[in-house]
C-alpha cells in the first residue's frame, strides 16, 4: 500500500514515463542496429566470419531436424514442421547430398527432397551427426548479393536410441554454403536481408 501511495505521486509517474520512453528508444535503437547488420550493402570481414559460424550451426540444425523427421514415434505434425524447416536451410529442394546417404536403404535418397519424403513416410532408424566442422574455403563474393564458401566435416551414424551404429566415416564430406541477400517479409515490411543457406554435399576425393 505504501509503495502504491508513493508511486501515485506525480514524480514517480514521471519517472515511470521516462523509463518507458527509454525502454522504447532502446528497443528502436536495437532494431535499427540489427536491421543495419542484416541489410547492409557491404559486409566486413568480422561479419563474414560471424556468418561462417552460422553456416556450421545450420549444418548441425540440418542433422537435428533429420533426426526428428526420421523418428516415427514422434507426432507426424511435429515431423512435418521439421521437414519444412529443413527445406528453408537449403538453396533448393533438389540439392544433392552425396556421401550423406551411405547407410540409407535406397540410392536415390541422395536428393534432399527424396530423403525428406522417405524419412517422413517410412522413418529411418538412425541419424547422422556432423563432427569436426571446418571452413576450408571462406566466404568469397561472386556478386553484390551472393557469397560462396565450403565447409568440410566428418559424421557418425547414431541409432535414434543414442547407440553408436558405425565408426567415424573415413574421409571427409564437403558442403557448399551460400551467403545470400534475399527479400523477406517482416510484418508489413519487405526487406532485403543477408542469410546463410546450405548447398550440395560431396565426398572429398583422396589424392
Amino acid at each position: 500500500l505504501m509503495i502504491y501511495i508513493v508511486c501515485s505521486a506525480r514524480t514517480c509517474n514521471e519517472n515511470e514515463e521516462t523509463s518507458e520512453k527509454q525502454k522504447e528508444q532502446y528497443t528502436i535503437n536495437l532494431l535499427n542496429s540489427v536491421k543495419q547488420v542484416f541489410t547492409a550493402d557491404s559486409l566486413s570481414d568480422h561479419l563474414l566470419r560471424a556468418y561462417e559460424i552460422t553456416a556450421a550451426e545450420k549444418l548441425n540444425d540440418f542433422a537435428d531436424f533429420m533426426k526428428i523427421i526420421s523418428d516415427t514415434t514422434l507426432d507426424l505434425r511435429f515431423r512435418q514442421h521439421a521437414a519444412e524447416l529443413v527445406k528453408e536451410l537449403f538453396v533448393s529442394d533438389e540439392i544433392e547430398l552425396s556421401g550423406w546417404n551411405k547407410y540409407y536403404p535406397e540410392p536415390d535418397l541422395n536428393i534432399l527432397n527424396n530423403l525428406i519424403s522417405y524419412s517422413l513416410s517410412k522413418g529411418v532408424s538412425f541419424w547422422n551427426q556432423p563432427m569436426q566442422i571446418n571452413f576450408i574455403r571462406p566466404f568469397t563474393s561472386i556478386n553484390d548479393s551472393t557469397f560462396t564458401g565450403d565447409l568440410s566435416f566428418n559424421y557418425k551414424s547414431l541409432s535414434l536410441s543414442g547407440q553408436d551404429t558405425s565408426e567415424l566415416v573415413t574421409g571427409r564430406l564437403v558442403i557448399d554454403v551460400y551467403l545470400m541477400k534475399k527479400t523477406k517479409t517482416f510484418g508489413k515490411d519487405r526487406l532485403p536481408v543477408w542469410d546463410v543457406y546450405l548447398g550440395d554435399m560431396n565426398e572429398v576425393q583422396e589424392k
